[in-house]
């Protein structure tokens, strides 16, 4: 039986060992509670600072601080009036404030300028619980056009990582399950941030970050910007995606929760691919177990040639010791696949430190998975002959496929208020993930081989990624110098991704058959032009962000119109280190057919090295040659310093100014470790201007419009000067130094209507120009890409987006929430000229669209949430068009992934005030995975396998 975690982690006994602790933890409720808020200017969203809020006919209260914000605590149960009062503005009375032992109550509290003749304002207390309300006010009153998903939402959409909750932004669609596309724009077009500075990427060939690495528990929201402004790197045109992580609470707070998920297709499957697994895998990190041997570490180190060591004893010994330095297996085997768990723990607590509040948050989750499927396809066609009514196959293969994963983060958060005009804070945040992945595909080759031959493909892949954040942030007020307010972030973010001992095998066979038997006669070839010896690779990147940035905001004042004047800069220094080590078998004196097949017995330590010494000279086995290319192992540095300014003013009542400009200067290069290859190099300096118009039609509905200029630079991978080899047919991939980066013109045009705290309906449309955009093209027949600069390209597309509480239609419908979205996007990106000629015959369209750009977007939901049985259930849909994953050369058609309608359901009831079971299934409809082509009207299935539906309960913990 192959281990496939060793791990004391088992099956559903930390679900009941989770009711236990909580049991035996769980303290004597308060006797009091808290009263939490935020004060804000009505007219235009700005938090205040200063502002007094006491409890009426006492001298209990507190001043908002640099946030707005303001707690009182250690309040006795009851209802209450407060009073909130601030200079320059009309008092507030708010009635009715209902405050419960162990619980916070929150308010929002909106004051308005004197100079608008109102008096005194009373309004009654609006308790703000839902965070996705909160969220969507924050919208009505942002600068720019923004979509978010808040934590509440990602729990009731079952959203594991912040790649599952973007699927449900408007707009928004993920790729890969990793790679997020706004506007159906990803990559470089598309920046992402963690707390608000620049989240490096982790991926070798592309600049995108990988949203897979960020557990939703660590989370409070994420924002989408879609709209440029001067205060926003200005390398985005999709969008720009904020991951926000916890903040520190109000009063203490406990969560705790367990689960564990069954799916149809892999959960207990014992056609489930693997591989011998290290004793930290279940952690997420290999121990040393595919680390390469270390005779080998030095890469300057010389493997001998079997011709050279065949009469040299000493190098003879190398060779041998070389050689039998590595773990003979090179397969996976099938094995049984385990549950899905993931655990979370976090606590946070307000304290008085020095008089002053001191808050923290630290965070824990922990998950472990299986996925895969052991009757997938996977396919090549390609087009020879226009006049043909059909295609080619390369190949059809039959795919086996697990993955087993672990999955780990860690959050820290402090921040302390020295003043009440004063806040500095500390986050720092560790993920870790490891996936390992065994993979076999057979079946027919007929573009290399003959129809009766069946070829074998064989993969044993570690993926280890870390993403090690630390961030400083300070804000800070100083009403003596007109209000001024600073704030600044520094933050040092690495990212790495280790494939340690990444190994290939490739095989082919016959089958024979005589009259009352049939046997397989197998080969490799590896004399062959068709044949790839077998192969182990080690690749390593590490990424590494240094970014400051500092950021002034000047208040304006003129009689009731208020706004405000913002400049700042930033500095973000990129550094990346690419490594690659690639060692081939030779089998010299070994035939593989004379093992019919047994690929563990033609690695056995008496075929590898020196077989026999007994002639007079050195007879070898299998023996291993260095394949690494010293061009592939490369430095890169990306410098990119900042400069803005912008002004924010209401030029009428109704009709809010946000403009500026921000100047970006970009200084990159990649130098490969081949020294005769030239350098790659990227020196710009680029003005980018903003204007946003926002018109008020009511309190709460707007108009917005925009105009703006971004760009897009080429990634590391792109312009780094050397070729990359790939496996199976798959096309050789070779960076271009002389690209040039990408200008974008944005226009944007929304109208929002906030109907209720909760509430919205909104429609977009935008339209995006590109210069120059950046596109992989093919540039030879023999199956060789590059990126080169195209003339243009254009994106354009409209969104619609509600979301509507059900009881302002029907009371009784007071617990239904109903809210949807769709994204409506079209793309065309001009065809490079020598792409055509390769296709010449062919009915070739000259344009084609982005890839990973899908034609539409739509989300559909329906939430029930009763606080009086604490009984709540979410039902979702997802479906997205057809997008383009991969080029094709020739006339054979480009690939596309198919839509898939995907409906998730989810059932929560609270136990005992604290606990909360909830029951869950994904992809409830059984959708495929399927991507094709289609040619003449016949589609022909590059790839498909099954998702397989998943069950999950989990028990959670709150106090």
């Amino acid at each position: 039986m192959i281990h496939l975690f060793r791990t004391p982690v088992r099956g559903l006994l930390p679900l009941l060992l989770l009711g236990l602790i909580a049991g035996l933890t769980v303290p004597a409720r308060a006797q009091t509670g808290t009263i939490a808020g935020l004060v804000v200017d009505g007219e235009t969203g700005e938090t205040l600072i200063g502002v007094n809020v006491i409890i009426e006919g006492t001298t209990i209260g507190a001043a908002t601080d640099l946030d707005g914000a303001f707690t009182i605590a250690e309040v006795a149960p009851g209802t209450y009036t407060l009073q909130a009062s601030y200079i320059g503005y009309h008092p507030v009375t708010i009635t009715g404030v209902a405050v419960r032992a162990g619980e916070t109550t929150r308010l929002e509290i909106a004051m308005t300028s004197e100079a608008v003749e109102v008096g005194e304002v009373v309004v009654e207390a609006r308790l703000v619980q839902n965070t996705e309300a909160a969220l969507l006010n924050q919208r009505q009153k942002a600068a720019a056009v923004k979509d978010a998903i808040s934590a509440e939402a990602m729990s009731q959409a079952g959203s594991g990582n912040a790649a599952e909750a973007m699927t449900k932004v408007t707009g928004a669609s993920v790729v890969g399950g990793k790679y997020v596309y706004v506007r159906g724009l990803g990559g470089r077009y598309s920046t992402a941030q963690l707390n608000g500075t620049s989240m490096p990427s982790a991926d070798p060939d592309q600049n995108a970050a990988q949203f897979d690495l960020f557990p939703t528990n660590l989370l409070d929201n994420i924002v989408a910007t879609k709209t440029f402004t001067p205060d926003q790197p200005g390398s985005f045109s999709g969008g720009s995606v904020n991951v926000n992580t916890k903040t520190f609470p109000d009063g203490f707070t406990l969560k705790a929760s367990a689960s564990s998920a069954f799916n149809t297709v892999v959960s207990r499957s014992d056609r489930f691919m693997t591989g011998p697994a290290s004793g930290t895998d279940w952690l997420g990190f290999d121990d040393g177990l595919r680390e390469i041997p270390a005779p080998l570490r030095d890469p300057d180190v010389v493997i001998p040639r079997p011709t050279q060591a065949r009469r040299n004893p000493e190098l003879a010994a190398q060779l041998d010791a070389f050689s039998r330095s590595f773990n003979s297996v090179m397969v996976p085997r099938m094995g049984t696949a385990g549950l899905n768990q993931s655990y979370a723990l976090s606590a946070g607590n307000r304290v008085s430190f020095l008089g002053r509040p001191l808050g923290f948050v630290a965070s824990g989750t922990y998950s472990q998975g299986y996925s895969g499927y052991d009757d997938g396809r996977t396919a090549q066609y390609a087009a020879v002959d226009p006049g043909a009514d059909s295609l080619n196959a390369d190949f059809v293969f039959t795919d086996l496929s697990g993955t087993r994963s672990a999955n780990w983060g860690l959050l820290g958060t402090l921040a302390y208020q020295p003043h009440p005009y004063h806040e500095v804070s500390l986050n720092v945040l560790r993920t870790q993930d490891g996936e390992a992945l065994g993979r076999y595909q057979y079946g027919p080759y007929p573009k290399n081989f003959a129809p009766t031959v069946t070829y074998e493909t064989y993969v044993l892949q570690y993926t280890e990624r870390r993403v090690q954040s630390y961030q400083a942030r300070g804000e800070h007020a100083l009403p003596a110098l007109a209000g001024l307010r600073i704030d600044w972030n520094a933050a040092r973010t690495g990212t790495t991704q280790q494939e340690p001992d990444l190994r290939f095998f490739f095989d082919q066979y016959v089958t024979v058959t005589r009259a009352d038997s049939s046997f397989r006669v197998y080969n490799i070839n590896l004399g062959s032009s068709n044949a790839t010896p077998p192969t182990r690779l080690w690749r390593d990147l590490q990424e590494e962000n240094t970014e400051g940035n500092l950021n002034l905001t000047i208040p304006m004042r003129r009689g009731a119109r208020s706004g405000q004047i913002k400049v700042g800069g930033s500095y973000l220094y990129k550094d990346r280190t690419f490594r690659e080590r690639k060692f081939d078998y030779e089998d010299n004196a070994l035939e593989f057919a004379q093992f019919f097949g047994d690929i563990d017995a033609y690695f056995a330590p008496e075929n590898v090295g020196i077989i026999d010494s007994t002639s007079g000279r050195y007879i070898f086995g299998n023996t291993i040659r260095e394949g690494t290319r010293p061009a592939n192992n490369y430095d890169g540095t990306q410098e990119v310093a900042a400069a803005y300014g912008m002004i924010e003013w209401p030029l009428l009542r109704t009709l809010r100014l946000v403009g500026g400009v921000r100047y970006e200067t970009t200084n990159m290069e990649i130098v490969s470790r081949d020294s005769t290859k030239a350098p790659g190099r990227i020196e710009e300096g680029d003005v980018l201007p903003s204007v946003n118009l926002i018109y008020a039609l009511a309190p709460n509905a707007n108009l917005r419009l925009s105009a703006t200029r971004t760009l897009a630079r080429p990634t590391f991978r792109e312009i780094a000067p050397f070729t990359s080899f790939s496996f199976a047919g798959g096309p050789e991939l070779s960076g271009n130094p002389e690209l040039e980066r990408t200008l974008i013109t944005n226009y944007d045009l929304r109208w929002e209507w906030f109907m209720r705290p909760g509430e919205v309906l909104a429609v977009s449309g935008f339209y995006k120009y590109f210069q120059q955009p950046i596109e992989r093209v093919f540039v030879s027949n023999n199956n060789q890409v590059t990126y080169v600069n195209v003339p243009a390209a254009t994106v354009y597309g409209v969104e619609f987006e509600a979301r509507k509480a059900l009881d302002g239609l029907v009371p009784a419908l007071r617990d239904l929430v109903f809210y949807t979205n769709l994204a409506l996007i079209a793309s065309e990106v001009d065809v490079p000229e020598r792409e055509l000629e390769f296709a010449e015959g062919f009915d070739i369209a000259p344009t084609r669209p982005f890839q990973g750009q899908s034609p539409y977007v739509i989300n559909v939901g329906l939430t029930y949430d009763n606080p009086r049985t604490g009984t709540a259930a979410s039902l979702s849909y997802n479906r997205f068009g057809e997008r383009l994953t991969a080029v094709t050369l020739g006339g054979a058609p480009n690939i596309f992934e198919q839509p898939r309608n995907d409906l998730y359901l989810s059932v929560s009831q609270r136990l005992f005030d604290a606990f909360e079971l909830r029951l869950s299934v994904d992809n409830l409809l059984g959708a495929d995975f399927v991507e094709q082509q289609e040619y003449k009207g016949t589609a022909f299935e590059t790839r498909r396998y099954e998702y397989g539906r998943s069950f999950k309960l989990s028990l959670s913990y709150e106090l």
